[in-house]
């Protein structure tokens, strides 16, 4: 296959040149995609197990590495798709739109696995926010009246007994404090992490789609492109086979002069054969 099967794609990097680039370049994006099916799948299962005995902390870290990863070939396969968008041959054609076929199938799956995880880390985050606020909002737990009858209890015993109870039980309750706000900060450092997961999902959520209608947009320019081209080769058969009939009409209608001019001369010959022959017999 020629050079001039492959067009300059204008993007600034380097297409295929040749059909055999064109084969190897495809089979990359190939195997792209079937990478990001698999991990797709493997999202999938690790999305099921939310809520469940198997979720953990480690699981949506491992979680947030393949959705990081697929993002990552999501973008390269975009930009390997585009360099494949300008071929002409048409059996290329179809094999590069079978390609992006195949690309958006897997982008929808992509997709549909991040609403849901997006979904689930809402509603997960506004279950935790409901439950801390109902445990800041409970009353003391009975501080105050244990100090209250530390308190009646010493005007019946000694004034050491009653301060020896009563700094045992502020050191108790101090440390009671201290785990209840060591717990609360680490459920709101929880929170603070799934909100930042919920936006970075929406994020990828946002880059997909404008990857559609990159890829919607590429391939509705080429096809125009190549509906002119063809459009306009057979624009250019309808007007050679108009001109060949014109062509042919006006040889026939030549024909056709030249058997009345032949038929004129006869008849003037003999005429003039006859006129000749009258005088010939006068005389």
């Amino acid at each position: 296959m020629s050079y001039s099967s492959f067009e300059n794609n204008g993007s600034g990097t380097a297409g295929p040149t040749n059909e055999a680039d064109f084969q190897k370049l495809a089979q990359t994006i190939a195997t792209s995609i079937q990478k990001i099916l698999q991990n797709v799948s493997s999202m999938q299962r690790m999305v099921n197990q939310f809520g469940t005995a198997q979720d953990s902390p480690e699981l949506k870290q491992q979680l947030h590495q393949i959705r990081t990863y697929t993002q990552r070939l999501i973008t390269d396969t975009t930009n390997l798709l585009n360099e494949l968008i300008n071929c002409k041959e048409r059996h290329l054609k179809i094999q590069r739109d079978r390609l992006v076929d195949e690309f958006t199938a897997a982008l929808t799956a992509f997709q549909s696995v991040q609403r849901k995880t997006v979904d689930l880390e809402k509603n997960a985050v506004r279950q935790a926010r409901g439950a801390s606020g109902a445990v800041l909002n409970k009353p003391p737990g009975g501080g105050s009246s244990n100090h209250s009858s530390m308190g009646s209890y010493g005007n019946s015993h000694n004034h050491s007994s009653s301060s020896n109870a009563f700094e045992d039980n502020f050191v108790s309750q101090r440390g009671g404090q201290t785990q209840e706000q060591l717990q609360e900060e680490i459920d709101l450092q929880a929170l603070e992490n799934q909100e930042q997961t919920i936006r970075e999902l929406e994020e990828n959520i946002v880059s997909v789609n404008e990857i559609y209608k990159k890829l919607g947009a590429l391939v509705y320019e080429q096809s125009h492109t190549v509906d002119s081209i063809e459009a306009s080769v057979e624009h250019t058969s309808v007007f050679v086979a108009e001109g060949v009939q014109q062509l042919k009409q006006a040889s026939h209608y030549q024909n056709k002069a030249r058997k009345k001019k032949l038929i004129l001369a006869l008849i003037a010959a003999s005429i003039l054969a006859v006129i000749i022959l009258l005088i010939i017999i006068r005389h």
